[in-house]
């Protein structure tokens, strides 16, 4: 591996344009990444996920895709970098927008799941989001959801998904209430005869689940905020680290532990050792020879005695951190965030060898950020920046095989004893007069598979019919939302089924209970409720509740197109404050803005150069009025027309639009929903998804 090289030159392969934050991902003869498109256009910033042949720098394929509902900001695209399959190719991406997309080698894409309008997947404006893993037949995403049944309480949860379908195999819910969203990127080992997936949450607490069911076999209480950073594990030996608050009365922030995952009493690993007040809450750990390296949050690169935890040496880097080192050919080569790329020969516990330091300047002279970790595979580095992929190399560098950690998933012998029943998909988001197949699945006390159960099924709270496990939903087209029940060996599992309804559907909520909420649609418990009004039914987000004051509620599936949505709407007065009120369509939102006194049509909610028109518009409190939202979109990324009007409900419809737009690279296709920044009490009656006419 080379000791040194030069942007202008030496031992570089090739650049390319394709910078960004991600870590490239290498598989197949490909480099590929996921970042944000034509960084220097506003208005044509989508994320794209692009390949380039590993030897030459050429691009293989490239897709792109929208960006939409989601406060995170344009620079954070591309935050979770992809995941690769190595035995098939595929790749795995996780967007900003709640996208979980699979793309086959060639580019083509093999599924897509859209998180948020499916399941109510949120983030943040931080923009915080968590890489894919990929063990075996799953490939596991993380990440803050509100969800439907018994996942509609707001938690940092796991998703295994089918790497081949897309179907959820598993979800878990190992933590308590999460404090932040978080990008620890899960890793899998075999600890103790157990395949485990152990990462960092939301709750700042570290957990191990066992792979092939999600059930939680440890925790361990770390910090009083979420965990950003990896852990990194051998011998059983999981490290971790963080540099917020910690949960105990030290005064110290930050902390770096050692825990013993071999010893577990009363669910916590053995804590071993730590080191108080040591800040790494970016950078993630690595571990050589029995040393532990990690880089802090002022660009300080440490070693550590992986025994004991005593400091060997520390080596500043620059000012700030957040890529993490990587080891090869006993040289170590790392990032900080001020542009630099640094190069050390590693010296075991003595001061590592500078061997090269290069700097990256922007035209106007400011550093250019680097935030991902250089990926190497077959003799070559890849190096991220900002707005460069380099490819640096002695020669044209060497081919070799992969080395897989920990090793192919191993199942457990057809005659062990059954301790877990699992139905897949555990999870589902239906259409009316849809069919679903569900499978029961039978897993050792390790969590390792045994064989599919000839189960007895039953179905609840869904119009349909069941038999053998194959779900045929009736045609009404109502939102429902039950469970499919299985029952084999003694043991029971439960899926939580969704149906949406889908365009021609209206939604007057009177037949729901006082208190009720729309049968199986996520974000909806604690957020709204069915109340009384003038004698009616309607639908009540209430201004009281502010941690979830701002909500977006999908109502109908992803995929349905053509359609137009309306509601009424009620804005109360809070203080000389009014809320936000509004619909979802095709990936829009038509909002009233109270205190603005503005309607506004948007897609990316904090990037509204991409795409966002609004005009003057007076917004009276205590007034019902009707909102008519109509998008007509002519096929994927092009021309979409968008068209809104608002009115008194008791007055005329007026003839002309209030905003008549085209949006360039529209969204063809997205949820119907509601939307509510509840500043003031907000109250929604007769909704309706129609067909264009």
């Amino acid at each position: 591996m080379p000791g040194s090289w030069s942007p202008d030159g030496e031992n570089l392969l090739w650049k390319t344009e394709f910078g960004g934050r991600a870590t490239p991902v290498v598989v197949k003869g490909m480099v590929c990444t996921i970042r944000l498109a034509e960084p220097e256009t506003p208005a044509k910033w989508q994320e794209q996920v692009v390949c380039l042949d590993e030897a030459s720098g050429q691009v293989r394929w490239q897709r792109r895709q929208n960006v939409f509902q989601t406060d995170i900001p344009h620079h954070r695209v591309g935050w979770a970098s992809l995941a690769a399959d190595p035995e098939s190719g595929t790749l795995y991406a996780q967007g900003i927008s709640g996208v979980v997309t699979a793309y086959r080698p060639d580019g083509t894409v093999l599924w897509a799941r859209s998180l948020d309008e499916e399941i109510g997947r949120f983030s943040g404006f931080g923009g915080r989001t968590t890489t894919p893993v990929v063990d075996g037949d799953l490939v596991v995403v993380t990440f803050l959801t509100a969800g439907f049944g018994p996942n509609a309480i707001p938690r940092h949860r796991f998703y295994a998904l089918n790497r081949a379908s897309g179907e959820t195999v598993w979800i878990s819910t190992p933590g308590v209430a999460p404090q932040d969203t978080t990008y620890s990127t899960p890793i899998v080992r075999v600890i103790g005869g157990q395949r485990l997936l152990i990462a960092g949450n939301g709750d700042g607490g570290v957990y191990a689940i066992k792979v092939g069911t999600g059930e939680k076999v440890w925790g361990f209480p770390l910090s009083k905020r979420g965990l950003n950073t990896s852990v990194v594990e051998s011998g059983g030996i999981v490290y971790a680290s963080h540099s917020e608050e910690n949960v105990d009365e030290s005064t110290n922030m930050g902390r770096l532990i050692a825990l013993d995952a071999n010893v577990i009493t009363e669910g916590k690993p053995k804590l071993l050792w730590m080191v108080d007040g040591f800040g790494g809450g970016y950078s993630s750990p690595i571990i050589d020879g029995g040393i532990l390296y990690q880089a802090d949050n002022s660009a300080n690169l440490v070693a550590f005695d992986a025994l004991n935890g005593e400091r060997l040496w520390l080596e500043n880097l620059g000012i700030a951190q957040k890529a993490s080192p990587v080891i090869a050919d006993g040289k170590i080569y790392v990032s900080d965030v001020d542009g630099q790329f640094h190069i050390f020969k590693l010296n075991g516990r003595t001061a590592p060898e500078r061997l090269d330091l290069d700097t990256f300047k922007n035209e106007d002279g400011s550093a250019t950020q680097i935030n991902g970790s250089p990926a190497i595979a077959n003799g070559r580095i890849f190096l991220p920046t900002d707005n460069m992929l380099y490819c640096i190399a002695t020669g044209n560098g060497m081919s070799m095989p992969a080395v897989t950690v920990p090793g192919p998933v191993e199942n457990a012998p057809v005659s062990a004893t059954p301790a877990y029943l699992q139905v897949t998909p555990t999870e589902a988001a239906l259409r009316p007069g849809t069919q679903q197949h569900f499978a029961a699945r039978l897993f050792d006390a390790q969590g390792r598979f045994i064989r599919q159960a000839d189960a007895e099924w039953s179905l609840a709270g869904i119009d349909g019919q069941l038999n053998a496990g194959h779900l045929a939903l009736t045609a009404e087209n109502a939102p429902q939302g039950g469970t499919v029940t299985a029952k084999a060996a003694g043991l029971t599992s439960v899926s939580q089924v969704r149906v949406m309804p889908t365009v021609g559907y209206t939604e007057t909520f009177n037949s729901y209970p006082v208190q009720g909420i729309v049968a199986g649609a996520p974000a909806m418990r604690g957020r709204f409720a069915v109340v009384e009004k003038d004698g009616e039914k309607v639908l009540y987000k209430d201004a009281a509740n502010l941690r979830s004051q701002k909500t977006t509620a999908y109502l109908s599936p992803p995929s349905d197109r053509e359609y137009e949505v309306q509601v009424d709407v009620f804005a109360a007065e809070k203080g000389r404050r009014m809320p936000d009120v509004g619909l979802i369509s095709h990936r829009y939102t038509l909002d009233l803005m109270g205190n603005k006194q503005r309607m506004m049509v948007r897609t990316w909610t904090s990037e509204l150069g991409r795409f966002s028109e609004q005009v003057p518009f007076r917004f009276d409190p205590n007034v019902w009025y009707r909102l008519r939202f109509r998008v007509e979109p002519s096929g994927e990324n092009g021309p979409t027309h968008i068209m809104a009007k608002a009115w008194k409900r008791d007055e005329p419809e007026p003839d002309a639009w209030t905003i008549d737009v085209v949006d360039p690279i529209g969204n063809a296709h997205g949820s119907a929903g509601i939307y509510g920044y509840a500043l003031a009490d907000i109250y929604y009656d007769d909704w309706k998804v129609l067909p264009l006419q």
